[in-house]
This record gives C-alpha cells, sequence and structure tokens, in this order.
C-alpha cells in the first residue's frame, strides 16, 4: 500500500508540469484519501502484546 501511495505522490508531481489543473487536483485528493485511509489502518489496528 504504501509503494501504491509513493507512486500516487510521483505522478501528482509530474503531471504538475504536463497537465492540466483538474488532472492534478484529481492525482492529489487520491494520494490524500489512500493516505488518510492507511492512517486510519493503522491508528484502529490493536496491538497483540503477550508480554
Amino acid at each position: 500500500m504504501d509503494t501504491i501511495i509513493f507512486l500516487l505522490i510521483l505522478t501528482t508531481l509530474f503531471a504538475m508540469r504536463t497537465a492540466r489543473l483538474w488532472v492534478v487536483v484529481a492525482f492529489f485528493v487520491v494520494a490524500l484519501a489512500a493516505t488518510l485511509l492507511l492512517f486510519n489502518h493503522h491508528a484502529t489496528s490493536k496491538l497483540p502484546l503477550n508480554f
């Protein structure tokens, strides 16, 4: 999942140079949504610690 997020951010940076504004905003929103979903997954998962 991390690799997908990094590729989305890289695609956003390349789109900033060549594409229209709505394409850049779309890639940014998708990357932001994936990042927030991954954070939510990690923040709400339980830590199964057995000492």
